[in-house]
Protein backbone atom coordinates (compact mmCIF):
# COMPACT_ATOMS: atom_id res chain seq x y z
CA UNK A 1 0.00 0.00 0.00
CA UNK A 2 1.53 3.28 -0.79
CA UNK A 3 1.24 6.22 1.52
CA UNK A 4 -0.21 9.09 0.79
CA UNK A 5 1.51 11.42 2.70
CA UNK A 6 3.27 13.50 -0.19
CA UNK A 7 -0.28 13.89 -1.98
CA UNK A 8 -1.20 16.72 0.37
CA UNK A 9 2.08 18.18 -0.69
CA UNK A 10 1.26 18.46 -4.26
CA UNK A 11 -2.16 19.95 -3.69
CA UNK A 12 -0.79 22.13 -1.18
CA UNK A 13 1.60 23.68 -4.17
CA UNK A 14 4.41 21.32 -3.88
CA UNK A 15 4.60 18.01 -5.76
CA UNK A 16 3.95 14.28 -4.62
CA UNK A 17 3.19 11.19 -5.41
CA UNK A 18 0.75 8.49 -4.46
CA UNK A 19 -0.02 5.48 -6.70
CA UNK A 20 -2.23 2.88 -7.17
CA UNK A 21 -1.43 -0.58 -8.31
CA UNK A 22 -2.21 -0.79 -12.49
CA UNK A 23 -4.98 -2.78 -12.58
CA UNK A 24 -5.43 -5.99 -15.05
CA UNK A 25 -9.06 -6.22 -15.42
CA UNK A 26 -11.16 -2.63 -15.89
CA UNK A 27 -13.69 -1.33 -13.20
CA UNK A 28 -16.92 -1.04 -13.89
CA UNK A 29 -18.18 1.34 -16.13
CA UNK A 30 -18.97 4.92 -14.25
CA UNK A 31 -22.47 5.46 -15.26
CA UNK A 32 -22.28 9.15 -16.73
CA UNK A 33 -25.48 10.11 -13.38
CA UNK A 34 -22.32 9.36 -11.18
CA UNK A 35 -19.33 10.95 -13.24
CA UNK A 36 -16.68 12.39 -10.91
CA UNK A 37 -17.09 16.23 -11.19
CA UNK A 38 -13.28 17.91 -10.73
CA UNK A 39 -13.32 20.51 -8.59
CA UNK A 40 -11.80 23.43 -10.51
CA UNK A 41 -9.09 24.45 -7.67
CA UNK A 42 -7.49 20.40 -9.00
CA UNK A 43 -6.42 21.59 -11.84
CA UNK A 44 -2.53 23.27 -12.44
CA UNK A 45 -3.13 26.88 -13.80
CA UNK A 46 -0.73 29.40 -14.86
CA UNK A 47 -0.44 32.86 -13.15
CA UNK A 48 1.27 34.81 -15.29
CA UNK A 49 5.25 32.98 -15.69
CA UNK A 50 4.57 30.64 -12.69
CA UNK A 51 2.36 27.77 -12.06
CA UNK A 52 0.34 27.30 -9.28
CA UNK A 53 -1.74 24.73 -7.97
CA UNK A 54 -4.87 25.47 -5.04
CA UNK A 55 -3.95 29.20 -5.65
CA UNK A 56 -0.80 28.36 -4.54
CA UNK A 57 2.91 28.33 -6.13
CA UNK A 58 4.43 25.75 -7.92
CA UNK A 59 7.52 24.25 -8.45
CA UNK A 60 8.19 20.62 -8.71
CA UNK A 61 10.84 17.86 -10.01
CA UNK A 62 9.65 15.41 -12.13
CA UNK A 63 10.39 12.60 -13.79
CA UNK A 64 10.32 11.28 -17.49
CA UNK A 65 8.97 7.59 -18.01
CA UNK A 66 9.04 7.69 -21.84
CA UNK A 67 8.49 4.07 -21.80
CA UNK A 68 5.50 3.88 -19.44
CA UNK A 69 2.76 3.78 -22.46
CA UNK A 70 4.66 1.65 -24.57
CA UNK A 71 8.22 0.06 -24.53
CA UNK A 72 10.18 0.16 -27.54
CA UNK A 73 13.00 -1.88 -26.28
CA UNK A 74 14.47 -2.89 -30.13
CA UNK A 75 13.47 -0.12 -32.33
CA UNK A 76 11.54 -2.53 -34.20
CA UNK A 77 7.56 -1.75 -34.12
CA UNK A 78 6.37 -5.59 -34.02
CA UNK A 79 8.29 -6.14 -30.71
CA UNK A 80 6.48 -2.92 -29.31
CA UNK A 81 4.43 -3.61 -26.03
CA UNK A 82 2.79 -2.27 -23.28
CA UNK A 83 4.75 -2.74 -19.85
CA UNK A 84 3.33 -5.09 -17.35
CA UNK A 85 1.64 -4.84 -13.98
CA UNK A 86 4.77 -5.25 -12.29
CA UNK A 87 6.55 -2.52 -14.28
CA UNK A 88 4.37 0.07 -13.85
CA UNK A 89 3.57 -0.35 -10.50
CA UNK A 90 7.45 -0.39 -9.56
CA UNK A 91 7.96 2.74 -11.42
CA UNK A 92 5.40 4.61 -10.45
CA UNK A 93 6.35 3.69 -6.89
CA UNK A 94 10.18 4.40 -7.83
CA UNK A 95 8.76 7.85 -8.28
CA UNK A 96 7.46 8.28 -5.09
CA UNK A 97 10.40 6.95 -3.18
CA UNK A 98 12.45 9.63 -4.86
CA UNK A 99 9.82 12.70 -3.16
CA UNK A 100 8.72 13.94 -7.05
CA UNK A 101 4.86 13.61 -8.16
CA UNK A 102 5.35 14.67 -11.53
CA UNK A 103 5.74 12.49 -14.69
CA UNK A 104 6.33 12.90 -18.39
CA UNK A 105 5.28 10.22 -20.68
CA UNK A 106 6.64 10.62 -24.25
CA UNK A 107 5.17 7.56 -25.52
CA UNK A 108 1.29 7.56 -23.35
CA UNK A 109 -0.44 9.19 -26.63
CA UNK A 110 2.08 9.96 -29.01
CA UNK A 111 2.46 6.07 -30.20
CA UNK A 112 1.76 5.67 -33.61
CA UNK A 113 2.85 3.18 -36.34
CA UNK A 114 2.30 -0.14 -35.10
CA UNK A 115 -0.11 -2.40 -33.91
CA UNK A 116 0.20 -1.78 -29.93
CA UNK A 117 0.13 1.50 -30.61
CA UNK A 118 -2.74 4.03 -29.73
CA UNK A 119 -2.85 5.34 -33.68
CA UNK A 120 -2.20 2.42 -35.58
CA UNK A 121 -2.56 4.90 -38.68
CA UNK A 122 -4.29 7.85 -39.99
CA UNK A 123 -7.69 7.82 -38.15
CA UNK A 124 -7.30 4.60 -36.52
CA UNK A 125 -7.20 4.88 -32.54
CA UNK A 126 -6.35 1.31 -30.61
CA UNK A 127 -9.61 0.63 -28.40
CA UNK A 128 -6.97 -1.50 -26.66
CA UNK A 129 -4.24 0.75 -26.54
CA UNK A 130 -7.26 4.01 -25.72
CA UNK A 131 -7.84 1.27 -22.59
CA UNK A 132 -4.32 1.02 -21.90
CA UNK A 133 -3.68 4.98 -21.38
CA UNK A 134 -7.95 5.19 -19.53
CA UNK A 135 -6.19 2.60 -16.62
CA UNK A 136 -3.09 5.28 -16.19
CA UNK A 137 -5.47 8.05 -15.84
CA UNK A 138 -7.39 6.38 -13.59
CA UNK A 139 -4.05 5.31 -11.49
CA UNK A 140 -2.88 8.54 -11.55
CA UNK A 141 -6.39 10.14 -10.64
CA UNK A 142 -6.89 7.76 -7.77
CA UNK A 143 -3.42 9.21 -6.14
CA UNK A 144 -3.16 12.68 -6.95
CA UNK A 145 -0.36 12.46 -9.34
CA UNK A 146 -0.14 14.88 -12.60
CA UNK A 147 1.15 13.97 -15.93
CA UNK A 148 2.31 16.23 -18.74
CA UNK A 149 1.24 14.53 -22.41
CA UNK A 150 2.89 14.67 -25.37
CA UNK A 151 0.43 14.31 -28.47
CA UNK A 152 3.24 13.73 -30.92
CA UNK A 153 6.32 12.27 -30.91
CA UNK A 154 9.97 13.85 -32.05
CA UNK A 155 9.36 12.64 -35.63
CA UNK A 156 11.80 9.94 -37.11
CA UNK A 157 11.57 9.58 -40.99
CA UNK A 158 14.68 10.02 -42.45
CA UNK A 159 14.32 6.97 -44.31
CA UNK A 160 11.95 4.07 -45.29
CA UNK A 161 13.00 1.92 -42.66
CA UNK A 162 10.15 0.81 -39.52
CA UNK A 163 8.80 4.02 -38.14
CA UNK A 164 10.04 4.59 -34.62
CA UNK A 165 6.61 3.46 -32.76
CA UNK A 166 7.23 6.03 -29.82
CA UNK A 167 8.37 8.67 -31.84
CA UNK A 168 7.13 8.53 -35.69
CA UNK A 169 4.14 10.17 -34.96
CA UNK A 170 4.64 12.66 -37.98
CA UNK A 171 5.84 9.60 -40.36
CA UNK A 172 2.54 7.54 -39.32
CA UNK A 173 0.42 10.67 -40.99
CA UNK A 174 2.69 12.47 -43.81
CA UNK A 175 3.64 8.75 -45.33
CA UNK A 176 -0.10 7.61 -45.96
CA UNK A 177 -0.17 10.78 -48.41
CA UNK A 178 2.93 10.20 -49.73
CA UNK A 179 4.28 13.00 -47.92
CA UNK A 180 7.67 14.18 -46.23
CA UNK A 181 7.85 14.69 -42.55
CA UNK A 182 8.01 18.79 -42.65
CA UNK A 183 4.49 18.26 -44.40
CA UNK A 184 3.08 17.60 -41.08
CA UNK A 185 3.76 20.98 -39.81
CA UNK A 186 2.91 22.90 -42.90
CA UNK A 187 0.06 21.02 -45.02
CA UNK A 188 -3.41 21.93 -44.42
CA UNK A 189 -4.62 18.24 -44.56
CA UNK A 190 -2.58 17.01 -42.62
CA UNK A 191 -2.70 19.22 -39.87
CA UNK A 192 -6.21 19.08 -40.08
CA UNK A 193 -6.24 15.59 -39.90
CA UNK A 194 -3.72 15.43 -36.90
CA UNK A 195 -5.82 17.85 -35.03
CA UNK A 196 -8.85 16.06 -35.43
CA UNK A 197 -6.98 13.00 -34.07
CA UNK A 198 -6.16 14.99 -30.98
CA UNK A 199 -9.43 16.36 -30.26
CA UNK A 200 -11.31 13.19 -30.47
CA UNK A 201 -9.01 11.68 -27.76
CA UNK A 202 -9.50 15.10 -25.76
CA UNK A 203 -13.40 13.99 -26.39
CA UNK A 204 -12.81 10.79 -25.87
CA UNK A 205 -15.17 9.46 -21.66
CA UNK A 206 -12.74 7.16 -19.86
CA UNK A 207 -15.07 4.59 -18.39
CA UNK A 208 -13.00 4.15 -15.20
CA UNK A 209 -13.12 7.69 -14.21
CA UNK A 210 -16.42 8.66 -15.52
CA UNK A 211 -14.29 11.93 -16.92
CA UNK A 212 -13.35 12.61 -20.93
CA UNK A 213 -9.98 13.47 -21.04
CA UNK A 214 -10.33 17.37 -21.75
CA UNK A 215 -11.68 17.23 -18.11
CA UNK A 216 -8.93 15.13 -16.27
CA UNK A 217 -6.84 17.52 -13.47
CA UNK A 218 -4.94 14.13 -13.41
CA UNK A 219 -3.14 15.52 -16.70
CA UNK A 220 -1.27 18.94 -15.90
CA UNK A 221 -0.40 19.96 -19.46
CA UNK A 222 -0.91 18.80 -23.09
CA UNK A 223 2.12 19.05 -24.65
CA UNK A 224 2.22 19.40 -28.62
CA UNK A 225 5.19 17.29 -29.29
CA UNK A 226 8.18 15.96 -27.67
CA UNK A 227 11.31 17.85 -29.08
CA UNK A 228 9.66 17.49 -32.52
CA UNK A 229 10.37 19.75 -35.83
CA UNK A 230 14.39 19.01 -36.02
CA UNK A 231 15.69 20.86 -39.24
CA UNK A 232 12.23 22.93 -39.67
CA UNK A 233 11.27 26.53 -39.71
CA UNK A 234 11.30 28.41 -36.96
CA UNK A 235 7.78 30.22 -38.47
CA UNK A 236 6.36 26.81 -39.19
CA UNK A 237 6.84 25.44 -36.15
CA UNK A 238 5.02 28.41 -34.40
CA UNK A 239 2.09 28.44 -37.07
CA UNK A 240 1.37 24.59 -36.40
CA UNK A 241 1.74 24.96 -32.69
CA UNK A 242 -0.74 27.66 -33.03
CA UNK A 243 -2.85 25.69 -34.93
CA UNK A 244 -3.01 23.06 -32.59
CA UNK A 245 -3.41 24.81 -29.48
CA UNK A 246 -6.59 26.30 -31.11
CA UNK A 247 -8.09 23.37 -31.95
CA UNK A 248 -7.44 22.42 -28.39
CA UNK A 249 -8.49 25.76 -26.50
CA UNK A 250 -11.85 25.46 -28.47
CA UNK A 251 -12.69 22.33 -26.87
CA UNK A 252 -10.84 22.21 -23.35
CA UNK A 253 -10.35 25.96 -21.46
CA UNK A 254 -9.26 23.91 -18.36
CA UNK A 255 -5.94 22.44 -19.26
CA UNK A 256 -2.17 24.36 -19.57
CA UNK A 257 -1.00 24.24 -23.76
CA UNK A 258 2.72 23.14 -23.78
CA UNK A 259 4.89 24.32 -26.83
CA UNK A 260 7.73 21.61 -26.50
CA UNK A 261 8.64 22.34 -30.10
CA UNK A 262 11.20 25.01 -29.32
CA UNK A 263 12.90 22.58 -26.83
CA UNK A 264 16.94 23.15 -27.08
CA UNK A 265 16.73 26.00 -29.75
CA UNK A 266 15.82 29.17 -27.08
CA UNK A 267 18.40 31.04 -25.74
CA UNK A 268 20.11 31.36 -29.09
CA UNK A 269 16.82 33.64 -30.30
CA UNK A 270 16.37 36.94 -31.79
CA UNK A 271 14.71 37.60 -28.21
CA UNK A 272 17.86 37.33 -25.98
CA UNK A 273 19.58 39.17 -29.33
CA UNK A 274 21.97 35.95 -30.19
CA UNK A 275 19.46 35.05 -33.38
CA UNK A 276 18.93 31.50 -34.58
CA UNK A 277 16.01 30.79 -32.67
CA UNK A 278 12.13 31.54 -32.61
CA UNK A 279 11.24 35.36 -31.91
CA UNK A 280 8.90 36.78 -29.14
CA UNK A 281 6.07 36.77 -30.94
CA UNK A 282 6.67 33.01 -31.97
CA UNK A 283 7.30 32.19 -28.20
CA UNK A 284 4.22 33.90 -27.30
CA UNK A 285 1.44 32.68 -29.29
CA UNK A 286 -1.67 33.04 -27.78
CA UNK A 287 -2.51 29.15 -27.03
CA UNK A 288 1.13 28.59 -25.32
CA UNK A 289 0.78 28.78 -21.63
CA UNK A 290 4.22 26.82 -21.11
CA UNK A 291 7.74 26.55 -22.98
CA UNK A 292 8.92 23.28 -22.36
CA UNK A 293 13.16 23.26 -22.89
CA UNK A 294 15.79 20.31 -23.32
CA UNK A 295 18.85 20.71 -21.55
CA UNK A 296 21.93 18.66 -22.25
CA UNK A 297 25.19 20.50 -22.45
CA UNK A 298 28.56 19.07 -23.41
CA UNK A 299 30.93 18.96 -20.52
CA UNK A 300 31.99 22.22 -19.19
CA UNK A 301 28.74 24.25 -19.81
CA UNK A 302 27.74 26.47 -17.19
CA UNK A 303 25.61 25.78 -14.15
CA UNK A 304 22.84 28.17 -15.15
CA UNK A 305 23.21 27.58 -18.72
CA UNK A 306 19.38 27.25 -19.04
CA UNK A 307 19.04 31.00 -17.80
CA UNK A 308 18.68 32.86 -21.45
CA UNK A 309 16.36 30.09 -22.17
CA UNK A 310 14.07 30.80 -19.31
CA UNK A 311 14.28 34.38 -19.66
CA UNK A 312 13.33 34.29 -23.30
CA UNK A 313 10.24 32.46 -22.25
CA UNK A 314 9.34 34.89 -19.22
CA UNK A 315 10.09 37.97 -21.06
CA UNK A 316 6.92 36.26 -23.75
CA UNK A 317 4.88 35.85 -20.74
CA UNK A 318 4.89 32.38 -20.37
CA UNK A 319 6.01 29.81 -18.25
CA UNK A 320 9.75 28.49 -18.83
CA UNK A 321 9.43 24.04 -18.25
CA UNK A 322 12.80 22.22 -18.41
CA UNK A 323 11.24 18.79 -20.29
CA UNK A 324 14.05 17.01 -20.06
CA UNK A 325 17.31 17.20 -17.98
CA UNK A 326 20.72 15.18 -18.61
CA UNK A 327 22.08 13.66 -15.63
CA UNK A 328 25.14 11.39 -16.94
CA UNK A 329 28.87 12.16 -17.07
CA UNK A 330 28.67 12.87 -21.01
CA UNK A 331 27.00 15.76 -20.20
CA UNK A 332 27.90 17.07 -16.52
CA UNK A 333 31.17 15.46 -16.15
CA UNK A 334 31.86 15.31 -12.06
CA UNK A 335 28.52 14.46 -9.76
CA UNK A 336 29.56 18.10 -8.07
CA UNK A 337 29.48 19.39 -11.54
CA UNK A 338 25.76 18.31 -11.90
CA UNK A 339 24.54 19.04 -8.42
CA UNK A 340 25.74 22.47 -9.16
CA UNK A 341 22.90 22.49 -12.04
CA UNK A 342 20.31 21.42 -9.62
CA UNK A 343 21.49 23.99 -7.20
CA UNK A 344 21.20 26.36 -10.06
CA UNK A 345 17.48 25.60 -11.30
CA UNK A 346 16.27 26.05 -7.21
CA UNK A 347 18.40 29.09 -6.96
CA UNK A 348 16.07 30.52 -10.43
CA UNK A 349 12.41 30.65 -8.82
CA UNK A 350 11.27 31.49 -12.30
CA UNK A 351 11.88 27.94 -13.43
CA UNK A 352 8.61 26.36 -12.88
CA UNK A 353 10.17 22.50 -12.69
CA UNK A 354 12.56 20.16 -14.29
CA UNK A 355 11.91 16.53 -15.33
CA UNK A 356 14.58 14.09 -15.34
CA UNK A 357 15.50 11.87 -18.66
CA UNK A 358 15.01 8.96 -17.91
CA UNK A 359 13.91 6.82 -15.06
CA UNK A 360 14.01 3.32 -15.36
CA UNK A 361 12.47 0.54 -13.19
CA UNK A 362 13.21 -2.93 -12.43
CA UNK A 363 11.97 -5.90 -15.02
CA UNK A 364 9.29 -8.14 -14.50
CA UNK A 365 11.49 -11.20 -14.59
CA UNK A 366 13.64 -9.58 -12.83
CA UNK A 367 16.71 -7.47 -13.22
CA UNK A 368 16.76 -4.08 -14.58
CA UNK A 369 14.77 -2.84 -17.93
CA UNK A 370 16.94 -2.26 -20.74
CA UNK A 371 17.11 1.33 -21.75
CA UNK A 372 14.73 2.27 -24.71
CA UNK A 373 17.34 4.05 -26.72
CA UNK A 374 21.06 3.43 -26.31
CA UNK A 375 21.90 7.23 -26.57
CA UNK A 376 19.82 7.94 -23.69
CA UNK A 377 20.90 5.76 -20.46
CA UNK A 378 17.82 5.08 -17.63
CA UNK A 379 18.84 6.12 -14.19
CA UNK A 380 18.04 3.06 -11.78
CA UNK A 381 17.07 4.17 -8.73
CA UNK A 382 19.05 4.18 -6.01
CA UNK A 383 22.07 3.30 -8.21
CA UNK A 384 22.65 0.35 -10.39
CA UNK A 385 24.65 0.19 -13.38
CA UNK A 386 22.92 1.45 -16.46
CA UNK A 387 24.94 0.36 -19.97
CA UNK A 388 28.72 1.72 -19.38
CA UNK A 389 27.54 3.76 -16.34
CA UNK A 390 28.77 1.81 -12.74
CA UNK A 391 26.86 2.24 -9.63
CA UNK A 392 29.42 4.39 -8.10
CA UNK A 393 28.60 6.69 -10.29
CA UNK A 394 25.13 6.53 -11.11
CA UNK A 395 24.19 6.26 -6.73
CA UNK A 396 25.03 10.05 -5.69
CA UNK A 397 23.74 11.54 -8.80
CA UNK A 398 20.21 9.32 -8.22
CA UNK A 399 20.33 10.86 -4.40
CA UNK A 400 21.18 14.45 -5.45
CA UNK A 401 17.28 14.10 -7.98
CA UNK A 402 15.97 12.87 -4.62
CA UNK A 403 17.75 15.84 -2.41
CA UNK A 404 16.20 17.94 -6.03
CA UNK A 405 12.78 17.04 -5.70
CA UNK A 406 12.06 18.43 -2.24
CA UNK A 407 14.71 21.67 -2.63
CA UNK A 408 11.66 22.60 -5.58
CA UNK A 409 9.51 22.09 -2.92
CA UNK A 410 11.07 24.28 0.19
CA UNK A 411 11.46 20.97 1.90
CA UNK A 412 13.93 19.56 3.27
CA UNK A 413 14.02 15.60 2.10
CA UNK A 414 12.01 12.99 3.49
CA UNK A 415 13.77 10.05 5.43
CA UNK A 416 14.11 6.95 2.69
CA UNK A 417 10.59 5.01 2.87
CA UNK A 418 10.65 1.39 3.81
CA UNK A 419 11.21 -0.99 1.07
CA UNK A 420 8.19 -3.40 -0.32
CA UNK A 421 9.33 -6.97 0.22
CA UNK A 422 10.39 -8.28 -3.15
CA UNK A 423 9.56 -11.04 -4.55
CA UNK A 424 11.10 -14.19 -5.68
CA UNK A 425 9.46 -15.89 -8.64
CA UNK A 426 11.35 -18.91 -8.85
CA UNK A 427 13.74 -20.71 -6.02
CA UNK A 428 15.69 -24.00 -8.35
CA UNK A 429 17.98 -26.56 -6.71
CA UNK A 430 18.84 -23.41 -4.53
CA UNK A 431 19.09 -20.52 -7.41
CA UNK A 432 16.94 -18.26 -6.21
CA UNK A 433 15.39 -15.38 -9.24
CA UNK A 434 13.30 -12.22 -7.58
CA UNK A 435 11.73 -9.06 -8.92
CA UNK A 436 13.45 -5.99 -7.65
CA UNK A 437 11.44 -3.66 -4.59
CA UNK A 438 11.64 0.30 -5.45
CA UNK A 439 14.05 1.77 -3.38
CA UNK A 440 16.26 -0.87 -2.16
CA UNK A 441 19.81 -1.33 -2.56
CA UNK A 442 20.65 -4.59 -1.56
CA UNK A 443 19.22 -7.36 0.17
CA UNK A 444 20.06 -10.17 2.48
CA UNK A 445 18.99 -14.31 2.24
CA UNK A 446 17.60 -16.51 4.39
CA UNK A 447 16.55 -20.21 4.22
CA UNK A 448 14.17 -21.95 6.44
CA UNK A 449 13.76 -25.83 6.85
CA UNK A 450 10.53 -25.17 8.68
CA UNK A 451 8.86 -22.28 8.60
CA UNK A 452 6.42 -22.88 10.98
CA UNK A 453 9.21 -22.68 13.83
CA UNK A 454 9.93 -19.83 15.47
CA UNK A 455 13.88 -18.45 14.91
CA UNK A 456 14.12 -21.10 12.12
CA UNK A 457 15.31 -18.42 9.25
CA UNK A 458 19.08 -18.59 9.22
CA UNK A 459 20.61 -15.57 7.10
CA UNK A 460 23.30 -17.26 4.33
CA UNK A 461 24.18 -13.72 3.33
CA UNK A 462 23.93 -10.70 5.00
CA UNK A 463 23.35 -7.63 2.18
CA UNK A 464 24.79 -9.69 -0.29
CA UNK A 465 22.82 -9.40 -3.67
CA UNK A 466 21.85 -6.57 -5.34
CA UNK A 467 19.20 -5.94 -9.02
CA UNK A 468 22.06 -5.49 -10.78
CA UNK A 469 22.78 -9.23 -10.98
CA UNK A 470 19.38 -10.63 -9.68
CA UNK A 471 20.07 -14.28 -9.17
CA UNK A 472 21.89 -16.05 -6.06
CA UNK A 473 22.95 -19.77 -6.06
CA UNK A 474 22.90 -21.24 -2.35
CA UNK A 475 25.96 -23.45 -2.13
CA UNK A 476 24.89 -25.80 0.03
CA UNK A 477 20.96 -26.89 -0.15
CA UNK A 478 20.02 -29.11 2.60
CA UNK A 479 17.94 -31.85 1.80
CA UNK A 480 13.83 -32.35 2.64
CA UNK A 481 11.84 -29.05 2.08
CA UNK A 482 13.49 -25.89 2.23
CA UNK A 483 12.58 -22.35 1.73
CA UNK A 484 14.35 -19.25 1.07
CA UNK A 485 13.44 -15.23 1.73
CA UNK A 486 14.95 -11.92 0.53
CA UNK A 487 15.05 -9.11 2.71
CA UNK A 488 15.33 -5.40 1.20
CA UNK A 489 17.66 -2.46 2.56
CA UNK A 490 17.25 1.15 1.77
CA UNK A 491 20.13 3.62 0.89
CA UNK A 492 20.32 4.28 4.92
CA UNK A 493 20.79 0.22 5.49
CA UNK A 494 17.51 -0.19 6.66
CA UNK A 495 15.77 -3.31 6.13
CA UNK A 496 11.87 -3.62 5.40
CA UNK A 497 9.56 -6.60 5.31
CA UNK A 498 11.20 -9.56 3.70
CA UNK A 499 9.34 -11.33 0.86
CA UNK A 500 7.34 -14.11 1.08
CA UNK A 501 8.75 -17.46 1.62
CA UNK A 502 9.45 -19.37 -1.72
CA UNK A 503 9.81 -22.98 -1.39
CA UNK A 504 12.64 -24.58 -3.12
CA UNK A 505 11.99 -27.07 -6.09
Amino acid sequence: MIRPALLALALAGASGACVAAFAAQASPPVPDAMATQPDPREYVTRADTNLTALGNPLRFGGMNISWLGLRDDSGRPEDARVPTEFEITDALKTVQSMGAGFIRVASLTASAGCAQCLAPSPGKTNPDALAYVDHILKMARDAGLKIVVPLAGAGHCADDSAIDPVAGTQCVFTHARGLPESAFYTDPQVRAAFARHVVALLNHLNPETGLAWKDDPTIMAWENCDDCGQGMDNQALAGWTEYLGQAIKAIDRRHLYENGAFAGRLGASPVSGSGGGPDAAMLALPSVDIIGDVVAPPPGSAPDIFAAARQDANRAGRVYLIDSYAWTPSHWTTADDFMDFLAAIVHDRAVAGAFLSDLGGHADQGGWLPPTRPDRPVLNYPGAPTGPIDTAVVTPRARAIRRFSFSMMDLLPLAFPQPDPPEIISATHGKLVWRGSPGATSYSVSRSTDVTASGSWETLCDQCVTDANPSWQDPAVPGGNVWYRLTPFNPNLHNGLPSPPAQNK
